[in-house]
């Protein structure tokens, strides 16, 4: 499966690559504009200073290196890429992990609640103020409470969590509203008897697991730092970071806070980072998407709260032009023969790397898979695969949620239906509001084509926000 080309660094990088003093830097930019090459590229570049500084001062410690990513899949993304940009050196002690990996690394041996145990654990202290449905944005709500605000999970105290009863739920939505009275339900009901609950079982979740590994003793410090896609890591897993620093260090954020895909928002100045204008690089051409894959993008995005560290797709600063997106309408099996014929027609299927997305993994491929045996297409799948696979597969199966940060030619989004797209229908919605964002994330994904399906009368209500100009209507 191909992974990005190597590319030569462009002005707008370059700059970014001369800024080698030490301390914080934030790289931003929407889907396309090279956030990830950049991130490598001065990787590559940090790697060499802190060597050359390394052998003038004839120190004998290496140079510890650390990159770390939300999810495996980009994980074995990145670990791929970085094998071709950090040099062979013996004196180069690199680490490529996601967040979850390497906190254990330094927690050791711990067991996990999963979503749906975290779920059950909560339901009944949420029955009291939420309905069936709200449930489970409930949920996360306790993971934005308890990623955004310091705690100790050992000696739990809920008034550590108090900064929330008055704080602006930024990246939260604007509907369901949580007053006061329900956010003190929360910290001071919920929240503890989750707390209580995992104690019994002897499990922790994954905020508890940031504090931990911020309290844990450093037994190495990281002279260089990457966090790519950052606007998905939570404060505490940014503060747990924090506290496995070299003093000096170079550590580098890579976001865009319009793809933020889960229940995470904090200020940078609440783990004490001072984000002046002088350690922010924002990247403002689009080098991956064509003109009308960005501008059939836009609208899912456009009028979202913007944030400090979100960028839409500008389909101006393009650099290059296509055909216009498909949208195939018809049953799923017919948007499958009508997408992968046009593919047959007009891609280059010897060389091109194709997506193709579902927001559920497991059974929801199934149609897939054998559609691509009968097709004789070579596939692999992608989602939450710690490697990346290096064989003759021209097409990838994979979750949206696993595709962040990834890149390939075409993208198919077949079966866009309103049952896998649930939300509530107040403006605002924070349900909505995510999946418009996951779902530009996933278009953003393309480099030549986009193509999307739905079956009449069962469309999503994101196939509506698109504009009809921007694409190319198909019927089964």
């Amino acid at each position: 499966m191909r992974t990005l080309p190597t590319v030569t660094p462009t002005p707008e990088q370059l700059k970014v690559l001369a800024d080698v003093k030490p301390g914080f830097r934030i790289i931003r930019g929407a889907a396309g504009s090279g956030k990830t090459t950049t991130a490598l590229l001065r990787l590559k570049e940090q790697i060499r200073v802190r060597l050359d500084r390394r052998e003038r001062l004839g120190h004998d410690a290496p140079v510890r290196v650390l990159v770390l990513t939300f999810n495996r899949t980009l994980e074995g993304y990145i670990t791929e890429l970085a094998r071709n940009s950090a040099p062979q050196d013996d004196a180069l002690d690199l680490e490529i992990k996601t967040f979850s990996r390497w906190a254990r690394s330094l927690v050791g041996r711990v067991d996990i609640v999963g979503g749906d145990e975290t779920s059950a654990m909560l339901r009944p202290h949420t029955d009291g103020f939420a309905t069936n449905r709200q449930h489970e944005f409930f949920v996360d709500e306790v993971q934005y409470v308890m990623g955004r605000f310091e705690y100790d999970p050992v000696n739990f105290d809920p008034d550590d969590l108090s900064g929330y009863l008055t704080v602006d739920r930024e990246g939260r939505g604007k509907a369901p509203r949580v007053a006061r009275p329900t956010r003190e339900k929360l910290i001071y009901g919920a929240i503890p008897a989750y707390m209580d609950s995992k104690r019994q079982r002897g499990k922790i979740d994954w905020s508890d697991l940031s504090m931990l590994a911020a309290a844990a003793a450093s037994y190495k410090a990281y002279d260089v730092v990457i966090v790519d896609e950052a606007q998905d890591f939570s404060a505490n897993q940014i503060r747990a970071i924090q506290q496995h620093l070299q003093d000096p260090h170079n550590t580098t954020f890579v976001l865009d806070a319009v793809q933020r895909i889960y229940p995470q928002y904090f200020k940078w100045r609440e783990v004490g980072i001072n984000a002046r204008p002088e350690i922010i690089h924002t990247l403002k051409t689009n080098y991956r998407n064509t003109a009308e894959i960005a501008a059939f993008a836009y609208p899912l995005v456009n009028g979202l709260p913007l944030e400090d560290d979100g960028t839409l797709p500008d389909f101006e600063a393009c650099r290059r032009s296509g055909s216009k997106p498909l949208v195939v309408a018809g049953k799923y099996s017919d948007q499958l023969r009508i997408m992968i014929d046009r593919l047959e027609l007009t891609a280059d299927l010897e060389n091109d790397s194709v997506i193709l997305l579902q927001t559920r993994g497991g059974g929801w491929f199934s149609e897939a898979r054998k559609v691509l045996a009968q097709r004789v297409i070579p596939y692999c799948e992608l989602t939450r695969q710690n490697e990346w696979p290096t064989g003759p597969e021209v097409a990838a199966l994979c979750t949206i949620h696993s595709a962040k940060g990834l890149e390939f030619d075409h993208v198919l989004l077949p079966g866009l239906s309103q049952r896998v797209t649930p939300h509530g229908t107040d403006d605002g919605d924070a349900d909505l509001e995510r999946l418009r964002r996951m779902m530009a994330m996933a278009v953003g994904r393309a480099r030549k084509s986009v193509m999307v399906g739905y079956k009449p009368g069962e469309e999503s209500s994101l196939i509506g926000l698109l504009d009809p100009s921007t694409y190319e209507l198909v019927s089964a």
